[in-house]
């Protein structure tokens, strides 16, 4: 006996449901009529993360507010869609034979992807949060008259952490989380393409968008951002924040933290000390001259740190790909000539 994707007839009622969907919680592998549902039954790794994902969303689910169960249901729903298309080789459920090596390692994943998003529903610091997500999976034209390709289908994934809740702070968190997304979605920014992520059918991409830390009234966020485009050596990623201030009901503004007279230009000079001490020889030649609006943007500001700021640098921007995505760490001391009078406010989220 194993476990099909979902308790989905207990938790999700008489809504229309996709054919797999309408299996009971416990699902009878001896019924098993689709080449998805054999590839759960038959694959011992894959029947573990099914049971792990019917396990995760029924947790994920525990204490929301119908509105919020309502949208992780729809989620799920719109996840199952996509898990039956994103490991075939046109984007479209399988009807008959069986998925191959590479389609089970692909379903494998996806599965357990999907249970790490819905692991993020949870209480922290007294706020209830869960994922928002969306999916796509498209054909890839460079790929379809390749019947060896690892990559017939572009697979997409964007999950945005939301607060449980209808006062005026959760909506208005709720708003530019979404909006942060639809930038993300809409023409993956640093990426370089041009493709939305319902169009780019040439590369997969694996976004988020999750609470990295909260102090008081400042609630900081991780925005982090994946993408492979088919047959390069190498996939791509950049590591960002985005700090929401409660009662101002906004993202954090560089004037929040800084002031005063040409404090963009001190602000550079210190973190240009801080990374040519720490990273020395590994950074390109020159690379730092020019990164004013990199350094004063809040954006790269990960507060967490109670004893400096550290400014984060994307992957290739002062170093070699495989450096990483390098910081630089200057301390509040060295900062404190060139700190706004509300400094210590949005810092501690006073």
């Amino acid at each position: 006996m194993v476990r099909l994707v979902l308790p989905l007839l207990a938790v999700l009622g008489s809504f229309s449901l996709p054919p797999v969907a309408a299996l009971a919680a416990s699902f009878d592998c001896a019924k098993a009529a689709t080449p998805f549902e054999h590839a759960i039954c038959d694959n011992a790794d894959l029947s573990a993360a099914d049971e792990r994902l019917a396990k995760t969303y029924a947790t994920a689910i525990g204490g929301l507010s119908e509105v919020a169960v309502e949208e992780l249901r729809t989620d799920q729903r719109e996840w199952l869609d996509y898990a039956q298309r994103a490991c075939t080789r046109d984007a479209e459920p399988m009807t008959r034979g069986s998925y191959d090596e590479r389609g089970i390692y692909c379903l494998n994943d996806l599965f357990n992807s999907r249970s790490r998003v819905l692991e993020t529903s949870r209480m922290i610091e007294g706020i209830r949060v869960y994922p928002s997500a969306r999916y796509a999976a498209l054909p890839d034209p460079y790929e379809a008259d390749n019947p060896d390709s690892n990559w017939p289908v572009a697979q997409h994934e964007l999950a945005l952490v939301q607060i449980d809740g209808d006062d005026g702070f959760a909506k208005n968190f709720n708003a530019l989380v979404r909006a942060e997304g639809e930038v993300i979605a809409g023409g993956f920014g640093e990426q370089g393409g041009p493709e939305t992520m319902a169009e780019d059918s040439s590369s997969d991409s694996t976004n988020s968008i999750t609470i990295d830390e909260i102090s008081g009234n400042r609630l900081s966020l991780a925005v982090n951002t994946y993408w492979y485009g088919h047959g390069a050596a190498h996939g791509n990623y950049t590591i960002s924040y985005q700090h929401f201030l409660k009662d101002e009901g906004r993202w954090l503004e560089a004037g929040d933290i800084f002031a005063g007279k040409g404090w963009q230009k001190k602000l550079l000079n210190l973190v240009t000390e801080a990374a040519e001490a720490e990273h020395g020889d590994a950074l390109w030649p020159d690379s730092l001259g020019d990164l004013t609006d990199v350094v004063t943007d809040p954006t790269r500001w990960d507060l967490s740190d109670p004893y400096g700021l550290v400014v984060q640098f994307q992957p290739y921007e002062i170093s070699a790909y495989a450096y990483g995505a390098p910081t630089a760490r200057v301390s509040w001391e060295a900062l404190a000539p060139i700190l706004a009078e509300t400094a210590d406010k949005y810092r501690y989220g006073y």
